[in-house]
């Protein structure tokens, strides 16, 4: 279907005048002022008249209203497969963020496993020595004492 061309805004034609001030009576000649030129002074636009649209026929309407469902159709489509690739984007991202859980709670496991492991050696060599029939003994233990200070006093003699 060929296009149509744009259509042409209409301007509206304002014709401005200038407002002419009486002169004072001229008491010493003055030098006579240039001419200006009309264009500057007066705003000219042309006035151009509205065009009427054809008339379309109805094959032209037909295929008009084909083309804007078709248009709306491909719209509605385009959108549909947006959020398609939205969902899938956010499905992909929560996968990614389970898996990053589930690695975190295995390391967390296995580190408490060995945890565990090592408490349970520990009290298994606890256990053991404490298993053993060796009579307990009470250790003495030395106590220090303290040393003797001597005080030394001072004599003086006095001579009479």
């Amino acid at each position: 279907m060929p296009r149509t061309p744009r259509k042409k805004e209409n301007k509206i034609v304002e014709i401005v005048e200038p407002v002419k001030e009486p002169e004072p009576e001229p008491e010493i000649e003055q030098a006579p002022e240039p001419e200006q030129h009309p264009s500057t002074d007066e705003e000219i636009e042309l006035e151009i008249p509205k065009k009427r649209p054809k008339q379309r026929s109805e094959k032209q309407l037909e295929q008009l209203r084909l083309a804007r469902e078709k248009s709306l159709a491909n719209k509605e489509m385009r959108r549909k497969q947006k959020e398609e690739e939205e969902e899938k984007i956010k499905q992909e991202l929560e996968a990614k963020i389970q898996a990053e859980k589930k690695a975190i709670e295995q390391k967390i496991v296995k580190k408490a496993l060995s945890i565990k492991k090592k408490e349970i050696k520990k009290q298994e060599i606890l256990d053991e020595i404490s298993d053993d029939e060796t009579p307990i003994e009470k250790i003495k233990i030395p106590i220090k004492k303290e040393p003797n200070l001597k005080v030394k006093t001072n004599k003086t003699l006095y001579f009479d």
